[in-house]
């Protein structure tokens, strides 16, 4: 009897709990769920097809199949390539992210972190930066180096000298007060001003804050010409006096007496790589460079800034020592290459009818003689009036796909921020990740799908020291990005930079949903990345 009055009782309770949960409905474990989409997970190895559940900002699984009905939305990705979102280690979109916070440009490239205070420059203070960003939002995570021109404008102003003892202290302070804020880094620019006046034993003793609070030491070395090798084996030793490791930024063979001369970059790299010494490098795929045009002069005739600058051109021996450098520097050729005209103006607030223009079109649009002297002469003018910014194609196809073919250089585009229709800017900031994707993997075979995925994703994650990105793996945060293989490129052209790739389809920040079907949702999920000494107040 007691037995039967326990089966009843056990009957009872099943009937009520399945009245329960059938009145539920099938619980909902995922916010998102990915199908079967060919997932390249980062680590360069080769994809495979499964389904992605995401919930909140994370990956929650990964699975050969999931229940459909146990998402609250789908994506349908059969087909298409799943990979993390691309990773820019090499921006300066610190100067526009609070103008343009949707990141539309390198959304639509499918990258989902950009790393701005690069080439020694970084916004100043961080601290307040960041306050702001969070304030706003942005679409895409962000993170910082703390620029080493910016800290010693700020402590010694333009002087070439070396710094005193206090004024190396100060610099110090400021460092660990930047990577207190959530820097990653320290970055250098020793092509431009004040980075140009510092001397290695300056770097090497400022980076050895970067030994006590962790962080990377990126760098735009001193010359990409004849004198490469020597710039590249600066920077090493920089990082390998302080245990530090090593990117050296936008590699490249910027002058025509060292194209096809790889060895100049790989055996010191290798060499450093041989001793133990971490040591990375970063290429965008084009031709060109972009910079002001301060570079283009010598960078003595700056000391004590700008008034300086402009009474010593007063002087017609200055001037003319000065427009003999340009010639020498931006204006000659060995291989007969008319340099007037493979230099643009890209920008500029004075002068906008220049913009999209180079140097043998502005000469003719002010009726003058098209030849190096009036060349130089309007370099020191465009100079004189305000810096522009500028496009100077001086690099060798050849190199570039040499480069991108070594195992230790991984993709960066070097650009900003950009309001379509604004300037005539370097393509770069709209066209490298889908141009490395249609361009040099799918049409040149440069390198495998695989290898460029890891190279955007895993590879700068690990050197940046970022946990849980840059993979896909359960856990990690769910940046995506959802790309049609065979028809992923770029759109942007030097004469026509304003155009987004096409190929990417969906991209998501933190598990959000940021491009969708090529276009923009406008939502701001992205997160500010804090680097390893951030202490927060």
């Amino acid at each position: 009897m007691t037995k039967r009055l326990l089966l009843i009782g056990l009957a009872i309770s099943l009937i009520i709990s399945w009245g329960i949960f059938s009145c539920r409905g099938p619980a909902e474990k995922y916010d998102l769920v990915i199908k079967q989409g060919l997932v390249l997970d980062g680590s360069g190895n080769p994809w495979f097809r499964a389904d992605l559940g995401l919930k909140g900002q994370k990956i929650v699984a990964i699975k050969d199949r999931l229940e459909p009905q146990a998402a609250s939305r789908i994506i349908e990705a059969e087909g298409l390539v799943i990979a993390p979102g691309f990773i820019d280690i090499h921006t300066h979109a610190d100067r526009d992210l609070l103008d343009i916070p949707g990141c539309e440009n390198y959304i639509s490239q499918g990258v989902t972190t950009l790393v701005g205070g690069n080439c020694g420059g970084h916004d100043f203070p961080l601290a307040e930066l960041f306050r702001q960003i969070e304030k706003k939002g942005i679409a895409c995570n962000f993170a910082s180096l703390a620029g080493h021109n910016t800290i010693r404008r700020q402590v010694m102003g333009m002087k070439m000298e070396k710094p005193t003892a206090e004024e190396m202290n100060r610099m110090k302070e400021l460092l660990r007060q930047e990577m207190a804020a959530g820097a990653i880094g320290l970055s250098t620019g020793l092509a431009y001003l004040p980075g140009t006046y510092s001397s290695t034993e300056e770097l090497v003793e400022l980076a050895a804050v970067l030994s006590q609070t962790g962080g990377f030491y990126a760098s735009h070395i001193r010359n990409q010409g004849q004198r490469i090798t020597e710039a590249i084996e600066e920077a090493i030793a920089v990082g390998e006096k302080n245990g530090i490791p090593v990117e050296i930024s936008h590699i490249k063979l910027a002058a025509e007496e060292v194209w096809n001369q790889l060895e100049r970059i790989t055996v010191p790299v290798e060499a450093a790589r041989a001793r133990g010494v971490e040591v990375t490098l970063d290429q965008y795929p084009y031709t060109a460079t972009s910079s002001g045009f301060t570079s283009s002069l010598p960078q003595e005739v700056f000391e004590g800034g700008r008034d300086k600058f402009l009474e010593r051109l007063k002087d017609p021996e200055i001037y003319n020592r000065v427009k003999q450098a340009v010639i020498r520097s931006r204006l000659t050729s060995r291989r007969g290459i008319d340099k007037l005209e493979t230099i643009y103006v890209a920008s500029s607030r004075k002068f906008p009818g220049y913009e999209g223009k180079n140097l043998k079109q502005i000469l003719e649009l002010q009726g003058k003689a098209v030849n190096v002297d009036n060349g130089a002469e309007l370099i020191i003018d465009l100079v004189r009036e305000g810096d522009v910014s500028a496009i100077f194609f001086q690099m060798d196809e050849k190199d570039v796909e040499a480069l991108m073919r070594l195992p230790y250089v991984m993709i960066g585009s070097d650009g900003g921020l950009q309001l379509a229709g604004q300037g005539s800017p370097h393509p770069r900031s709209y066209g490298t990740f889908p141009r490395v994707l249609g361009e040099y993997v799918r049409e040149r075979k440069i390198i495998t799908l695989e290898e460029a995925v890891r190279k955007m994703t895993s590879f700068p994650a690990q050197t940046m020291r970022l946990k849980n990105r840059g993979m896909i793996r359960e856990g990690y945060y769910a940046d995506l990005t959802i790309f049609n293989p065979a028809e992923v490129r770029d759109t942007a052209t030097f004469a026509q930079p304003h155009q987004h790739s096409r190929g990417i389809i969906y991209v998501l920040v933190n598990g959000q949903v940021v491009l969708e079907q090529g276009k923009f949702t406008g939502k701001r999920p992205g997160a500010i990345i804090y680097g390893p000494g951030y202490r927060k107040k």
